[in-house]
């Protein structure tokens, strides 16, 4: 047992903690709510753990929201049936991206009571016990593992404990000691070696995965590790973690001599350089580091050009596109738009960024599919020399209908351009940004803009 004043500490020390991100949510826009899987065997804590963070959050003024597991639901019967899993896996699927795209929801903490890594784990122990199709698994496995779906699950804790822990905890309040289909030691010990190679083989598919062994832990210590983690990851997304290169005297040789390149000419600068991310408050204080930044023209099948405005809110008085229109959306690459430990094409990144940021803003989805961007460099202003447009021309439908985003983007209202598609004939008397008068030069061949004395293309 955890000493009285052990515990206290362990209070104090996390509401501390709660109320330094909660002062942090005073000051960033949370555009997203975290994603915490819980997963385990049975018995291993991780309902009691699900009900003790919920509370937690909420006493300390979070807004919570917990999928629960629908196993006791499911119309399939036999629990040994890979249906049983599937089921069970689309419907906890279901719950967090109705979650994530609804546009009004202000949830802080989005749990889910197993989820995408819980099924992996019992797929994995269905097909060691000659339940489950190879072929079935992997395609199912395949279609869970989509970067859009768990690149979205912020945190798994995978809970475990011992087949004799989980057996006594099961019959401790029950008048009976017969052994179920899967309470019994022969099916929880192969169990738990699911959950071991699963995280083994899948661990590099997911942002975080946590084993938590409660077997000789108490409820108080598990409790404090999942806060302070869940705290931590929610502290972390606030502060926001954005992508920069770090500036060579070989791309910047490059750069400087124009101001559009193929993307092919970049490519193994790209390839080469790995792109890195930090809190964005110190990546924007250092001239050494170079911000791509992936953007789309988004035109509409009559040729028009959807432009937008920044609110006063989400620009700075330095920057190039404050009371600017603007012939394009998009904005930085996030640490949440990778997986850590899986090599990914910076090219892959970008068009996961991308369709997340026009999806945040202009609430559309799009295909970034056999698109390659151009490269625009335009260093005319301190703070144009720390950024690099990674620029996609997009075409959609002509009624295509988009949700500006209110707090980044003047609404489409009254007089107001943003949020309209206009002709290039109508955006020649804007007044432009650089990237947007780059983009009027060599996508719509209008060659009133000047930028600056080394652009010589």
């Amino acid at each position: 047992m955890v000493k009285e004043d052990e515990r206290k500490k362990i209070i104090n020390d996390l509401q501390s903690l709660a109320e330094t991100v909660h002062a942090l949510k005073e000051q960033h826009r949370q555009k997203h709510p975290i994603v915490i899987e819980f997963s385990g065997s049975p018995k291993a804590g991780k309902t009691s753990s699900i009900n003790s963070l919920e509370l937690f959050l909420k006493r300390n003024g979070f807004k919570v929201k917990v999928v629960q597991e629908r196993a006791s639901v499911c119309p399939v019967t036999d629990k040994q049936s890979p249906m049983f899993n599937i089921w069970t896996a689309c419907m906890s699927l279901a719950g967090m991206l109705g979650t994530l795209e609804e546009k009004s929801s202000n949830i802080d903490v989005l749990i889910l009571d197993r989820g995408i890594f819980d099924a992996l784990c019992w797929f994995e122990w269905l097909y060691s016990y000659g339940k489950m199709d190879r072929q079935l698994k992997e395609s199912v496995e395949a279609f869970l593992l989509q970067k859009e779906f768990v690149k979205s699950i912020d945190i798994v804790f995978a809970f475990k404990t011992t087949p004799e822990t989980s057996i006594e905890r099961e019959y401790a309040n029950l008048l009976t000691d017969k052994l179920g289909s899967i309470m019994n030691p022969r099916v929880l010990q192969t169990y738990l070696g699911a959950i071991e190679k699963t995280h083994r083989e899948k661990e590099n598919k997911f942002q975080k995965v946590f084993i938590i062994d409660t077997t000789t832990r108490t409820q108080d210590e598990v409790g404090k590790d999942v806060t302070e983690k869940t705290l931590n990851t929610l502290r972390d997304v606030l502060m926001e973690r954005i992508g920069f290169f770090k500036k060579t005297d070989e791309l910047m040789g490059i750069l400087n001599q124009k101001s559009f390149f193929l993307y092919d000419e970049l490519k193994q600068q790209f390839d080469t350089n790995q792109i890195a991310f930090d809190y964005r408050e110190d990546v924007e204080k250092q001239d050494s580091l170079l911000q791509p930044i992936p953007i789309a023209v988004i035109t509409n099948t009559k040729n028009r050009v959807l432009v937008v405005k920044k609110s006063n809110i989400s620009s700075s008085e330095k920057s190039p596109e404050k009371d600017r229109v603007l012939p394009y959306v998009g904005g930085h690459t996030r640490r949440e738009d990778i997986i850590p430990g899986k090599k990914e094409d910076f090219l892959d990144i970008c068009k996961t960024t991308l369709k997340r940021e026009i999806q945040e803003e202009i609430g559309i989805s799009v295909s970034l599919d056999n698109i390659i961007p151009d490269i625009i460099y335009t260093p005319t202003v301190e703070k144009s020399k720390k950024h690099l447009a990674i620029c996609f021309r997009v075409t959609v439908e002509e009624d295509t209908k988009l949700r500006l985003d209110a707090e980044e983007l003047v609404q489409k209202k009254g007089v107001s351009k943003s949020g309209r598609f206009l002709t290039t004939e109508e955006l020649n008397n804007e007044p432009l940004e650089d990237w947007g008068k780059m983009i009027m030069k060599k996508y719509f061949k209008i060659e009133q803009y000047t930028l600056f004395n080394n652009d010589n293309q």
